[in-house]
């Protein structure tokens, strides 16, 4: 669709419901997937009986990897298998689809953008994706055994054992390693927010400290524990992230800013942008 070729409003709502419908087809697709596909083609074969769907296998590792032998896992409730099952596929399945997700909203917006808009949402999609899942992996690897080993810290002060509900095991995991996912992705919304003027990096670095205490609230929600240990592993990574995208984010604002300037003052020499009356270094009018 060309830039001079607007699409009316339904055809928008008909595209929109198109791309959703192939989203929701492909999650549908993909849960059946992870909940009925056989883990393990060949024993099926020997053994008929026995049958294990594909989420079975993740839920066997999580377990091998985060609970161990340290921590006994009990239902707590009759529908706890099933609501466990169905957690895990769904969150499976959603993940498996992120490529089909990214692949559709680009599609819808595509023609609405121009060629730098273009290589822009590429960059940002390529990094939300990568710390994304940088944050997931970090999650499973590192805050989730952290977890882990704070809260049998916990029961053995307490002189209980280390018994815990399936549901709340694995609601606790899956949890932790989404949202440490999201939170590892906000270098890059803000780097995004600079580029397109909404905030400033200056309004940043005169704030890191409010910045930084809200960072860590968020950090001491995601990880539960009452840990400070374990609050500091992940939040010192997120502040080297935050770090770092403010040393890119103020090169793409002076970018930016370079770009607006369309002359110089004739007192000062300052950078002029459009419609600007008054220099913002030497206060003089140019008219």
């Amino acid at each position: 669709m060309s830039k001079d070729k607007e699409m009316p409003l339904i055809e928008h709502l008909r595209e929109l419901k198109d791309r959703v419908k192939v989203v929701m087809i492909s999650f549908v697709v993909a849960l059946i997937f992870w909940l009925a596909f056989p883990a393990d083609l060949t024993e099926i074969i020997r053994n008929p009986e026995f049958y294990e769907p594909m989420v079975t296998l993740v839920l066997k590792r999580i377990v091998q990897d985060l609970a161990g032998a340290r921590i006994e896992i009990i239902g707590c409730s009759m529908t706890s298998p099933f609501e466990i099952f169905f957690l895990a596929a769904a969150f499976l399945a959603l993940a498996t689809i992120m490529p089909v997700i990214g692949y559709e909203t680009y599609a819808y917006v595509d023609p609405a953008l121009y060629p730098h808009e273009r290589r822009l949402i590429y960059g940002f999609t390529l990094a939300f994706v990568a710390l994304f899942a940088v944050g997931g992996v970090f999650g499973y690897f590192v805050a989730a055994p952290l977890i882990m080993r704070a809260m049998v810290f916990f029961f053995e002060l307490a002189g209980v054992i280390p018994t815990v509900c399936a549901m709340d095991f694995y609601s606790l995991v899956f949890t932790t390693v989404l949202l440490i996912g999201v939170v590892f992705t906000s270098p890059v919304v803000l780097v995004l927010l600079v580029r397109f003027g909404i905030i400033s990096t200056d309004l940043i670095s005169r704030n890191r400290l409010y910045v930084y205490g809200i960072l860590y609230i968020l950090v001491a929600i995601i990880t539960p524990d009452g840990w400070l240990v374990g609050n500091a592993v992940l939040f010192l990574p997120l502040v080297a992230l935050i770090e770092s995208s403010l040393f890119i984010a103020k090169r793409v604002e002076r970018n930016r800013l370079k770009n607006m300037i369309v002359g110089y003052c004739k007192f000062c020499g300052n950078g002029l942008r459009e419609n600007e009356i008054f220099c913002s270094k030497c206060g003089r009018a140019q008219e």
